[in-house]
């Protein structure tokens, strides 16, 4: 019986130990994290003690989110506010050393001086000892599925002060806000909170006696374990009779992960590891997700001393758990070896091709640190490093040279593929100019005479951006017959109408469409097209950086927001929320990047008088004009949409696709523009002059029509644009999955 006296427990000098072993970033329903809390931690703990003390302490709600279990499922986890963690943590630390006397020694999740090596060490003895046959399994849901009545009961067995039972009972029915819905928590333990895992053990070694009191040989981990018998033939009986145990407790086994196994002809795989016959492997696919871990420390790393800071943060962690499992002169640790070598060097190559770095003595003294598994002496080390240097910088001159030809063939298609491209936009500005149709060519008169002329098989896009301009029905015909987008645009350069044929309305697309909003299933869009805008604007500011150098705290910034936020949010208004965030540190980079050229100040939508905004702004009309055209091709109902919001009248579904074009297409222009100078300029009226916008039209034009690589394959960007639109029908109609379009640099 646990004697210990709540009140003992919850002095202020263990609140105070406790606050000193919580090292958790995170913040909960409070916001409070753990610099502010400890800034003030004498006031917050005696406000802590006092409520514990007189009754009236009530934990605060968790904040609850879920993080990725695997490719396909989520993990919920718990936040609790900092307060609440300082008593736990007071709570575990007094409690703990006398349940963890009672649990057995076969169980070795989240125990003092317990570990995976010795739950290795355990399994390897029972095979060396003769049990060969296993039965692999978990329990189902465990943490989520833990019978609160049931487990106070036995809380309540071994705790003689009801106080701490009753203070557990709190923390086990405290729910919790899913954004700004509150859960009720009837069942199971907060994954997350301090207290879970003594819980959960405690739990669980029920279960663990009732193996032993039936003379069943086995190794737990948390809710993961392995059953071992030294003949077949008792493991369905044995089996049969836990599943019944485990129903008292409210429990059963993961029927879909249970397996038997016999080792010498099939093995079993536990804790990231792969047992056959004698021999410990690491698990394949873990091996291999090891191994692309160390090529994505390549690809992020800016700089060699960061790359070798975080390749032995990595290696590190290798040498505490799998190099202490598998020998030095086996193949896995020889292609774990070879992969780091590789995956340095691939750091090498990449920082020279992207001429950060040229010289290999930047790369010298930084690598002299970098550890690469075996102890060697100082010669071979640097031998090693030599060779790894070597390496990258051959891998970047064979690059070069085999690619010498292929480059200036690529420059002559580009060169042409441009020409033809800002040739096959008609812009039409003349007051009174009339439109019409000449043979097979598209015609523009002004008082008679013609000014203008494109063949109808070159013509793409019209654009109208002047007053009393008229069009002939014949030439409205034509253009609807041959796909050419007739659009208007007004004196701000922004789309108000456009002339599109009617034959690909379809009414079941614009249901099925719906369908997927009714359903709740247009936050996975919504998701694709902030992902590739996102990606689009952070690989153009790294294209950017090659020649600034100005750009890494933000091009890092974005990256972790990228990767932290985008994926894990839960509805279209947050995922706007951090979509902002990052497009705001966009454009800051931009204000960077175009000081010296313009006074651009920032992103300005609508009604902008600077010039970089106005020429954005009319990049852009250009740019919705083409991705309207090709959606509507494709026959999807353009007023019907998955990330912004339906507007009456507005083509919304536009605005959604547009998104992951603006950055390669139109600013990629743009600031190319400004930085070369070219003759932008505003009127007294601070509108674009004629001139400024056929300007825009052809490099925006160009930008459309040069080719980049997509899908392993080289194609013009309006091709791609329409592709992305027939991948988004597919998706609509359950043929395929939407991926955006990241574009190369």
């Amino acid at each position: 019986m646990l004697k210990t006296p709540y009140f003992s427990i919850f002095s202020l000098e263990n609140l105070s130990e406790a606050l000193s072993l919580i090292k958790s970033k995170s913040s909960g329903i409070d916001k409070e994290f753990l610099s502010n809390f400890k800034s003030n931690a004498t006031s917050h703990l005696k406000t802590i003690h006092h409520e514990l003390e007189s009754g009236s302490y009530t934990p605060q709600p968790i904040k609850k989110i879920t993080i990725p279990k695997n490719d396909k499922e989520t993990r919920p986890i718990a936040l609790a506010s900092l307060r609440d963690k300082v008593v736990q943590r007071t709570l575990v630390n007094a409690i703990e050393p006398y349940f963890d006397k009672l649990m057995s020694n076969k169980s070795y999740g989240y125990r003092k001086d317990k570990s995976t090596i010795k739950a290795i060490g355990r399994c390897r003895d029972y095979i060396n000892r003769g049990h060969f046959w296993i039965y692999k399994t978990d329990i189902d849901n465990f943490f989520e599925s833990i019978n609160h009545d049931r487990l106070l009961s036995i809380l309540d067995s071994h705790i003689a002060d009801k106080k701490i039972v009753r203070l557990i009972s709190l923390y086990l029915q405290n729910g919790g806000f899913s954004r700004y819905d509150y859960v009720e928590h009837k069942d199971g333990v907060h994954q997350g909170d301090i207290l879970s895992p003594l819980l959960s053990n405690i739990y669980l070694n029920e279960m663990d006696r009732y193996l032993e009191r039936e003379s069943v040989e086995f190794v737990r981990y948390a809710d993961d374990f392995v059953l071992f018998f030294a003949e077949s033939k008792k493991i369905e009986k044995r089996v049969s009779a836990l599943k019944g145990f485990l129903k008292t407790l409210s429990l059963k086994l993961g029927d879909d992960k249970s397996y038997k196994s016999y080792i010498f002809e099939h093995g079993f795989d536990f804790l990231g590891l792969f047992f056959y016959k004698k021999e410990i492997k690491i698990d394949n696919a873990r091996l291999q997700k090891k191994f692309s871990s160390m090529f994505e420390i390549a690809r992020e790393a800016k700089r060699p001393k960061e790359f070798v800071k975080k390749m032995n943060q990595f290696t590190d962690g290798l040498s505490r758990y799998y190099l202490k499992i598998i020998s030095a002169d086996s193949k896995q640790f020889s292609m774990m070896y070879d992969e780091l070598i590789e995956a340095s060097a691939q750091f090498v190559y990449l920082q020279r091709k992207s001429a950060k770095i040229t010289t290999k003595k930047a790369f010298k003294e930084p690598f002299l640190d970098l550890y690469l598994l075996k102890e060697t002496t100082i010669t071979e080390h640097k031998e090693s490093v030599e060779r790894i240097i070597s390496k990258g910088f051959e891998k970047y001159l064979a690059g070069k040279s085999y690619t010498k030809d292929e480059s200036s063939i690529k420059r002559s298609k580009q060169k042409y593929a441009k020409s033809f491209a800002s040739t096959s936009v008609l812009y039409v500005s003349q007051i009174g100019a009339y439109l019409g149709m000449n043979k097979n060519s598209i015609t523009v008169k002004l008082k008679g005479k013609t000014v203008a002329k494109i063949p109808k098989k070159q013509c793409e896009q019209i654009i109208i951006a002047g007053k009393a301009i008229s069009l002939s029905s014949n030439m409205v015909y034509l253009c609807a017959k041959e796909q050419i987008a007739i659009d208007f645009v007004d004196s701000r350069d922004t789309p108000f109408a456009s002339i599109l044929t009617a034959k690909n309305a379809y009414p079941k697309m614009a249901l099925m469409q719906l369908e997927l909003l009714v359903q709740k299933k247009n936050l996975y869009l919504a998701k694709k097209f902030i992902q590739g805008k996102a990606k689009n604007q952070l690989n153009y500011l790294k294209y950017l950086d090659r020649y600034h150098n100005e750009l890494d705290e933000t091009i890092e910034s974005m990256e972790i927001k990228i990767k932290q936020n985008i994926k894990n949010v839960h509805s279209t208004a947050q995922l706007m929320g951090y979509e902002g965030e990052i497009s705001m540190l966009y454009w800051q980079a931009l204000v960077i990047i175009l000081s010296d050229k313009s006074n651009f100040k920032g992103r300005v939508n609508r009604g902008a008088s600077d010039l970089v905004n106005s020429a954005l702004n009319y990049g852009y009309a250009i740019l919705y004009s083409r991705v309207q055209n090709a959606l509507h091709r494709a026959g999807l109902a353009l007023h019907i949409s998955f990330l912004h919001s339906m507007q009456d009248g507005k083509p919304t579904l536009v605005y959604d696709m547009v998104e992951e074009f603006r950055a390669f297409v139109v600013d990629r222009a743009i600031v190319s523009m400004v930085n070369k100078n070219e003759p932008l300029k505003l009127d007294s009226k601070n509108l674009l002059t004629t001139k400024s916008r056929e300007l825009i039209v052809k490099n925006v034009k160009e930008r459309l029509g040069v080719y980049t690589k997509h899908k392993k394959v080289s194609k013009k960007v309006e091709n791609i644009i329409l592709d992305q639109a027939y991948m988004l029908a597919r998706h609509v109609r359950g043929e395929d999955k939407y991926k955006p379009f990241i574009g190369k640099y």
